[in-house]
Formats: structure tokens, C-alpha cells, sequence
């Protein structure tokens, strides 16, 4: 027999079998499907991830945060998280030449916040005027400003899903709400931050300046972090050297005592994403191929099933004159075009 005569063979054999046929198909549809739709999933997490870190975490950016910390590569200890103050920051600012800007924070946390009877539990937050270049801006109306952190303002400016849950449609700009028992004026509506990296709603949140939640909502004297901007990034472990230095100074640390606060660079948070990223590329692509190996034994299967249930046949061609290796190219036409056509769909 020709190429052709074994090709029209094996099309009618798979016409003739529809039923078993689109079993076979199923089985490495849902194999390249899972293939593709994980190979994506995983391919836009890590972007998405990634996205999400470009646009809090510039190159030009050292996280800064209150509690324990590293000496000599010895190990984190939990060191007390009161020791960051404003004052510290200044004295960086003043004393480590690369640091043009910083933006220090205060973490309140969920409160109940109140307007004309509503109750919302929304996430608030301390900061200062350099927030609106190194977090977020406002969309509408005013960011807070200077003066309202030096007279601890009670002033807000609130996320965009915080506003429609409070207030719905109606403007909102100048209105004043409770953040627990404390009246705040509405300034500013900031812009839309999305889902972060740890999963927070960015805009069920509110700014205060960040000398108002230390006094009048928390009571404290003390920051929770700051966000250090840069001039260089080429000059980025030494600029960390010397604000460890200068902050190690000020807290009266010894040579033996480790760290009571802890930096994030960039460096550190790329590496973290890259160790992410290599998981993900081992486990998803691996998960999807036990999908196309479940799909391949299916197929192998049903084909040997087909060979039985055909032995008269195949006995009859023989018969006939067809050699052993027209009927193997017969079946091999057949499991090859259900396969391709199969994996068509699934893609």
C-alpha cells in the first residue's frame, strides 16, 4: 500500500470510531491545556509581581523599618521596634550625603472609621509630604504638606474604595469623618493602588500626616519605617553602610549588639523574586507535564483497546497483501492526527 491508501485508512478508521476517538482527544486536550494555562498563570504572576515591586521599590530606594537587624552576618534577632524616630531620620538626611529624600511612617493599622452614622474598617496609615513622590499622589484635591505635619493637622486623604464605601458617589472633598473617636477633614483622594505584593487592598487605605498618628492615634513617639530615596544607586552599599553607622550611633549599640532596626535594598529584593521566580519555573511546568503524561497514558490506552477490538481487521488486510508496516503506519497516522488535533484545541 501507498502513503496516501494508508492515510485514507486511517481517516476512515477514526471516523468510523468517533466516540472512542474523542475520548483519546480529551485526554491530551486537558494535558495542553493545563500546560498553557499554568505556563501563563505562572508567567504573569512573576510579571505582575515584579510590576508591583518597580512601582513601589525603584532602584534608588532603601526600605527602612524599626526592629531587628543583623551585626557581622550573624543571625536577625527581634530587636525592639520603638527605636526609629524622626529625629533619626533627619540625622541621615543631614549626615549621609547620597540621601536626598525620605519618607517616614507610622503604622496605625484597621480602625473604624465613621461618617454621618456609616462605620468602614479601613487601613490607616502616618506620612509625611514626601509621600506623594516616594508612595502615591492624589488624584483630586490636596496631598498633605508640611505644615500640616508640623501641627499634626487632622487632615486625610483616602483611597478610592474607601471614599465609595463611605460616601458613595456624592463629592467628598472637605468633609470630615472619626477615625475612632479623633475628627480628620478630607483633603485629597489618592490615586488608585491596587493589590500589593502582600495581598492588601492599597485603596481601602488612608493617609494622616504622620505626626497625627503618632500622637493623637497611637500615642507614640516613635516611626514604624521610612522610605529612603537616593541620588546614586551606583553608590547604594555604601549609602546602607553609612546609615547603619549613623543609626547604630544613635542608638548606642555596641559592637556585640545586632541591629534594632533593618534595611531592604533593591539588591535584596530582586534576589527574593528571583528565588520566587526559579520556584515557580520548576513546579508549574512540572505540575502541567504530569497533566500531559496522565493525557499520554489515557491515549496509549485507548489505542491498545483499538488494536484489540480490531484484531479481524487487522487479519483481513493481511490477508489482502497489507505488510505489517502498512498497518503500523495506519495506526500511527491515526494516534498522530487525533494527538495534533488535540493539542490545536487544548492550546
Amino acid at each position: 500500500m501507498n502513503t496516501g491508501q494508508i492515510a485514507k485508512s486511517a481517516f476512515r478508521g477514526i471516523m468510523r470510531n468517533k466516540l472512542r476517538s474523542a475520548l483519546m482527544m480529551i485526554g491530551v486536550m486537558v494535558g495542553v491545556g493545563a500546560l498553557t494555562v499554568v505556563t501563563a498563570l505562572g508567567e504573569s504572576t512573576v510579571k505582575g509581581v515584579m510590576d508591583k515591586i518597580e512601582s513601589t521599590f525603584s532602584a534608588n530606594n532603601i526600605f527602612l523599618s524599626a526592629g531587628g537587624g543583623n551585626r557581622h552576618g550573624a543571625a536577625r534577632g527581634e530587636g525592639p521596634t520603638t527605636t526609629l524616630t524622626l529625629d533619626d531620620m533627619e540625622a541621615i538626611a543631614a549626615e549621609v550625603p547620597n540621601v536626598d529624600l525620605y519618607a517616614p511612617s507610622a503604622r496605625v493599622g484597621n480602625r473604624m472609621v465613621s461618617y454621618r452614622g456609616k462605620n468602614q474598617e479601613v487601613r490607616i496609615s502616618g506620612h509625611s509630604e514626601a509621600a506623594e513622590s516616594l508612595y502615591r499622589r492624589a488624584e483630586r484635591g490636596a496631598f498633605l504638606n508640611a505644615n500640616d505635619i508640623q501641627s499634626a493637622a487632622r487632615v486625610a486623604v483616602i483611597g478610592q474604595d474607601a471614599a465609595q464605601e463611605l460616601f458613595g458617589d456624592a463629592d467628598h472633598i472637605g468633609e470630615q469623618i472619626r477615625i475612632a473617636s479623633v475628627p480628620f477633614q478630607i483633603v485629597g483622594v489618592l490615586e488608585k493602588g491596587g493589590i500589593d505584593i502582600h495581598g492588601i487592598n492599597r485603596d481601602m487605605e488612608i493617609f494622616v500626616p504622620v505626626t497625627t498618628a503618632m500622637r493623637r492615634l497611637e500615642n507614640v513617639d516613635h516611626i514604624t519605617a521610612a522610605k529612603i530615596h537616593v541620588q546614586d544607586a551606583g553608590r547604594m552599599a555604601d549609602t546602607v553602610g553609612a546609615i547603619q553607622r549613623v543609626l547604630r550611633g544613635r542608638h548606642h549599640l555596641s559592637a556585640e549588639q545586632a541591629d534594632d532596626f533593618s534595611m531592604i535594598t533593591p539588591v535584596q529584593v530582586h534576589a527574593m523574586v528571583e528565588e520566587n521566580n526559579r520556584t515557580l519555573t520548576l513546579f508549574l511546568p512540572l505540575i502541567a507535564a504530569i497533566a500531559i503524561l496522565v493525557g499520554a497514558m489515557i491515549n496509549a490506552s485507548l489505542m491498545l483497546v483499538s488494536v484489540n477490538e480490531r484484531r479481524p481487521e487487522i487479519g483481513l488486510r493481511k490477508a489482502v497483501g497489507a505488510r505489517s508496516k502498512d498497518i503500523q503506519a495506519q495506526f500511527l497516522i491515526e494516534s498522530t492526527t487525533m494527538t495534533t488535533l488535540a493539542g490545536i484545541l487544548g492550546l
